[in-house]
């Protein structure tokens, strides 16, 4: 069977706390002489923004391991859901950056016994899928939901990275971008 390919949600780096720090850092680098607003002009922001997403991504998928199995998520190791790269939209007026994953389907029906008993997540499922005056749902209600793999998937990490997990995600995906934005800030 075909690996599952699928998007996990982040906060993406356009208004965001990722693009503040970026800008922080830009800024701290003006203000102590070491860049020039011409030299500002010229930053390349597509390896800095990549490699960020890599370093979010493998926190985001540390955190999921450690919640979703706890102490025996070694047997599930991180590795088993696979970075794949960064996903910008053209016009940032429809949505955000998101990460692209894939993983194994024996892997994928793992996590898929885990949460499709997961009260949480189905009520979550069902609320934010349902059809509303300006948004027609493809896949409404877990049951549809579940029929589709990546939507699934995608649903899952929503509903934990935005929703269950947020500010922890946010807590542990900022503490070594900093270094991370240094390493690729070429002007």
């Amino acid at each position: 069977m075909e690996d599952i390919k699928f998007y996990i949600p982040f906060e993406g780096f356009y208004n965001s706390i990722y693009d503040n720090m970026i800008d922080n850092i830009i800024d701290l680098e003006i203000e102590e002489g070491s860049l020039t607003e011409n030299q500002v002009d010229k930053i390349n922001y597509l390896p800095i923004f990549e490699a960020m997403a890599e370093s979010i991504f493998n926190d985001i998928i540390e955190l999921f391991i450690d919640a979703t199995f706890g102490s025996v998520g070694n047997d599930f190791c991180s590795t088993k859901i696979i970075y794949e790269g960064l996903h910008s939209p053209k016009y940032y007026n429809y949505s955000t950056d998101k990460l692209e994953a894939k993983i194994k389907y024996n892997d994928f029906s793992i996590i898929y016994g885990k949460y499709i008993i997961n009260d949480n997540f189905v009520n979550y499922v069902n609320e934010v899928s349902k059809s509303r005056d300006g948004f027609a749902s493809f896949y409404e209600g877990i049951n549809q939901v579940a029929s589709e793999p990546s939507i699934f998937l995608e649903y899952l990490f929503q509903w934990f990275v935005l929703n269950e997990y947020r500010e922890e995600i946010i807590d542990k995906t900022t503490d070594n971008l900093n270094e991370i934005i240094y390493s690729n800030l070429n002007y």
